[in-house]
């Protein structure tokens, strides 16, 4: 389902040659098992201890732009071109999948 949204948004940013493609969706095989994995980690710690959301959600909070910094890095190592736009791309893609991750979740 990420790919589904991140891949729009890469191309709005203009990411539209088969090589910037490829290089989204290998940056997300590399991070979106990563963050999925410690977001599931985190629920069941936090679940049975009743954890409140104060503390869970910045975590969660913190691991996203941590997956954005990483994500930035790689997109500016694959493709070149401005590290600021890069930037940009890896905000806006996963914003967009953590809106919908979140609205699905609240569903």
């Amino acid at each position: 389902m990420t790919l589904a949204i991140e891949l729009p948004v890469a191309a709005a940013f203009g990411l539209r040659t088969r090589q910037a493609l490829l290089a989204v969706v290998f940056v997300n095989l590399i991070t979106n098992p990563v963050l999925n994995y410690l977001t599931i980690l985190g629920a069941r710690i936090a679940a049975p201890r009743q954890v409140p959301a104060a503390v869970y959600v910045p975590m969660l909070v913190a691991a996203e732009v941590l997956v954005i910094v990483v994500e930035w890095r790689l997109l500016v190592r694959a493709l070149g071109g401005g590290s600021r736009r890069m930037l940009a791309v890896s905000a806006a893609m996963n914003a967009a999948s953590a809106a919908a991750g979140l609205a699905l979740w609240l569903v």
